[in-house]
């Protein structure tokens, strides 16, 4: 008979590096790199789940959610009160965010076979989806009323370039 367990493991190793511009005149600026290995024997509870014949293998793949490249950039722009030259630019702002991942792995196949199955190609997620690149943008003005109370008005775009990314291979 055949029983269900997960003896499954994952280990994710990296480091990250942040540079961080503080408010210097009008302009901020955060900067980070994360280059992380995220290496197991199955990413989910059913990875193994054709393998119990063979016995429980325990040989490290690279998991499915490994991103092994990360570059956040994020930069914001402000205008505030009594500094913009133009009097409808005061405590207006520009905030821009820049996101680049590596692709993430999968396993590729061959053509499926005619009686069913497929035959893989190289090893358990030894393929990699292509690189992702977004830019998400926000500009924004707030309005005083009185003392402490304030309206802030904003548009914001996702993926401003629109661009369109592989999310999953077939």
């Amino acid at each position: 008979y055949t029983t269900y367990d997960n003896l499954d493991f994952g280990t994710v190793k990296g480091f990250s590096f942040e540079y961080e511009l503080r408010r210097t005149g009008n302009a901020t600026l955060n900067a980070n790199y994360t280059l992380q290995f995220a290496d197991g024997t199955g990413s989910d509870a059913n990875s193994q789940r054709g393998l119990t014949s063979r016995g429980n293998l325990r040989t490290l793949f690279p998991l499915n959610y490994d991103e092994r490249h990360r570059i956040n950039l994020n930069f914001d722009y402000r205008f505030f009160k009594g500094q913009a030259i133009p009097k409808f630019l005061e405590d207006a702002g520009l905030n821009v965010q820049a996101v680049s991942v590596s692709g993430r792995p999968y396993t590729a196949d061959r053509t499926p076979l005619e009686l069913g199955g497929t035959q893989t190609i190289g090893s358990i997620n030894g393929a990699r989806k292509p690189w992702t690149f977004t830019i998400n943008a926000r500009i924004g003005k707030t309005i005083n009323f009185s003392k402490g109370a304030g309206l802030n008005i904003y548009c914001r775009v996702s993926n401003f370039l629109n661009r369109q990314h592989v999310l999953n291979v077939y």
